[in-house]
Formats: structure tokens, sequence, C-alpha cells
């Protein structure tokens, strides 16, 4: 198999008709471009230079040669530019739900972080919002509550995220047998997690006095913790708040007890910023055999 090495060595010495020309353009010592050409003729099985007095010319077979090795090099400089643009302009801007921010930090640092060479860009927002973002073309690809994104989109699935019922240590204790007469409060009325009460809520055939939007899970957490109500959220948020916030927290089961995170996207061509960013978590880096969210549990 020919090497681009040796292709180069060969096309120079054919440009500039001597192998101290071909040695001063590529910045090579005379003997290693001899040696390339000795090695591509035994490759070949042909000679591809002779003299003709005191110069050197391609012979038959080097010249045939001589239109392929231009072409190859010409594709292979097209290549190496193309990928290069990419390497150093791809950019994504990336949506992350507020939990996100909270409750996986070193996942969000890893991939702000990155080793691909992505610049990524992030805006915070709920759910549906950044759904919405993503199809209007102002985000590129986002995380968010599973089941919310249409079938249109590109999705993987990151990871799985057990729901607590939290109450501040001055309300009394939440009956999940009646959970009908509660405020509930919820940190935005397009969450996923606002999905996951309502579940709740029909299954267990309750009436809540009302549900407050905070906005925020510092404002929620604050409220639920100064006992203005019952909130519905991922427990990992709890871990992460613990020692801001004093409150109370009531394991779940069933369907609605899980709060699942997908990675969605619009553009899902195979080399598409996208597509590299869901490699980048998903897939074993280089050289480890853990995925960005495999040492994002470990971090944890």
């Amino acid at each position: 198999m020919m090497e681009i090495a040796e292709l180069e060595a060969f096309k120079a010495i054919v440009d500039h008709g001597s192998v101290t020309q071909a040695a001063v353009r590529l910045n090579r010592v005379q003997s290693s471009i001899s040696f390339r050409i000795k090695t591509l003729e035994s490759r070949l099985g042909v000679r591809l230079f002779e003299r003709v007095g005191r110069r050197i010319v391609a012979t038959r077979a080097g010249q045939e040669l001589y239109g392929y090795a231009s072409e190859i090099l010409e594709l292979t400089s097209r290549a190496h530019a193309a990928l290069g643009s990419i390497k150093v302009n791809q950019r994504i801007r990336l949506g992350v739900i507020e939990y996100i921010t909270i409750a996986r930090q070193p996942l969000l640092q890893r991939i702000i972080s990155n080793a691909i060479d992505l610049q990524v860009d992030v805006t915070v927002g709920s759910s549906t919002h950044l759904i919405e973002a993503l199809q209007a073309g102002t985000c590129n690809a986002a995380i968010v509550g599973a089941g919310l994104a249409p079938p249109h989109l590109g999705r993987s699935k990151l990871f799985d995220d057990s729901l607590v019922l939290i109450y501040g240590h001055t309300h009394p204790a939440v009956d999940l047998a009646c959970l009908s007469g509660y405020q509930f409060l919820v940190n935005s009325s397009q969450s996923a997690s606002h999905r996951n009460l309502k579940e709740l809520l029909t299954l267990h055939r309750a009436n809540p006095t009302r549900i407050v939007e905070c906005g925020s899970y510092a404002l929620l957490f604050s409220q639920v913790a100064a006992g203005a109500g019952v909130s519905l959220v991922p427990k990992s948020l709890v871990d992460a708040l613990t020692d801001s916030y004093n409150v109370n927290s009531l394991a779940l089961t069933g369907s609605f007890s899980l709060f699942s995170t997908e990675f969605v996207f619009a553009d899902t061509s195979p080399y598409s910023a996208a597509r590299r960013l869901e490699d980048w978590i998903l897939l074993p880096s280089k050289g480890t055999r853990c995925s960005v969210i495999e040492s994002e549990r470990r971090a944890n």
C-alpha cells in the first residue's frame, strides 16, 4: 500500500526535476527522499525514474502514476482543510434544564470542557421551552426530561433519577394515601417534573389546593423549607441542596416516581456538532473505559 509521504516525494521530484530540489521543497534530507522512492518502486514493482543526461525524468510508469499521485494528494489536502475547519469552527448551543446545573454539575462541566474541540454555549430553560427552541433552530441540542420531545428529533437516554416528595419540618407529614388539600410547588409549569406531578395526583385522585410555579429551584426549596407547600423533585436535587435547605423527603414507587433525562437534537447527520457531542457524552472516551456519564456518577 502506498503511503502519502512516498507520493509526496515522488511528485516533488517530478515537479522540480531532481532529488535535491525535492528535498528542499519538502524540508527533508536527500537520503530520506531517495529511500521513499526506492520503497515506492519496490511496492509497485516498477521503475519510476530514469536518468536522461544529468536530469531525472519519469518513466512511462512514473508518468502514469503522476496523475494518480496528484489526485490523491489533492484530495488529502482538501480533506485536511475540511476537517480542520470543522475542528476549529464547530460550535453548539446546548440547552439544559435547571436540574442539570444543580444536581449534575460534574457532567455539565465535562461537556463544556470537552476534549473534542467543540465550543459549547449553554442556555437554561424548561424542557418544553428548550424543545421549542430546538425546533425553531435557536438551540442545536438539549438535555431535557424524557418523553416530551417529538419523534422526529434524534435522542439518546442519559440517566434516571428517583423522584421524591419534599416538605418542610414545620409542614404536616405528607400522607401518600391522601394528597388532596396540599399546596404543591413546581419550578416551572412546562417542566417534566410537573408532568410527573400531574400523573401522581391523577393516580391518587387528589385535588391540591393549588399548584404554584416558583420559577427556580432555589425559590422552590426555600419555600418548601419554610413550610409553604409540598413539591415533587428529583432526589439528587435534595442531595445537592441538603446543606442549604432543611427539608423532609418521602420516597415514591411506580412509573411516575422516576425522572428520566435524554439528550435530544435536530441535526442527525453523522458529523454534525450534535452527533459529536452525543458521542462524547455516551461513548467511552479515548484512552479510558468510562463514558462522561459514568465519570460523573463516580464524581458524585
